[in-house]
């Protein structure tokens, strides 16, 4: 089969815009819990991850859905524990549907580990105002959005329930999870090195 053209996708897109899944709701699997971007089932010992077409954009859930979003996400979450489980043994268990993944059911920590390689979002926005100081680490003065760090950066946040994530420094991670914040510094390092390599090897 030829590849299809990139107006191919497009035209694909367009025909589907008003066929978008805003939300999805199984009530034989009992209440969902309710995402930004996904509703979640808790059945026995798995978690149903359903990923919806719904958009989340600085913790704010937007008013329009894009086709086909859904299964793209939950289709890179799946590729991306494939691609790492040598480095951090992960929840995957299937992906029955492009829109699911079924996960086992697993702790929480409650911190977002973020890996940054260049100067951009929060960060970039925080770094505009002047603010040298980002999840306690220092970052120094002539950088421009978007520019490259001289090393990757883990910048922990909250895992908010609701509202707003929080930035978080390494010590409140730890006073959060005693014994567990270096583990997950290195971790987070060596997945993001991970996700460099490959996408370096797609150009």
């Amino acid at each position: 089969m030829a590849p299809r053209s990139e107006e191919q996708y497009r035209e694909t897109i367009r025909s589907a815009i008003d066929c978008t899944m805003p939300q999805c709701i199984l009530p034989e699997l009992g209440a969902a819990k309710k995402g930004k971007v996904r509703e979640i089932y808790f059945v026995q010992d798995k978690v149903l991850m359903l990923t919806n077409d719904r958009v989340s954009a600085f913790d704010f859930v937007l008013d329009n859905s894009i086709p086909f979003k859904g299964m793209v996400l939950s289709q890179i979450s799946e590729w991306a524990m494939q691609q790492t489980a040598d480095i951090c043994p992960n929840a995957l268990v299937a992906s029955p549907d492009p829109n699911v993944v079924v996960q086992k059911k697993m702790k929480n920590t409650m911190v977002e580990c973020i890996v940054r390689g260049y100067l951009w979002g929060s960060m970039a926005a925080a770094y505009e105002k002047n603010e040298r100081n980002f999840c306690g680490l220092k970052i120094q003065d002539g950088l421009m959005r978007f520019q490259k760090l001289d090393e990757p950066l883990f910048t922990p946040t909250t895992k908010a329930e609701v509202g707003h994530d929080e930035n978080m420094t390494l010590a409140e991670v730890e006073a959060q999870l005693p014994g567990m914040s270096q583990k997950l510094k290195e971790l987070s390092l060596k997945l993001y090195a991970r996700g460099v390599e490959r996408m370096r090897e797609r150009g």
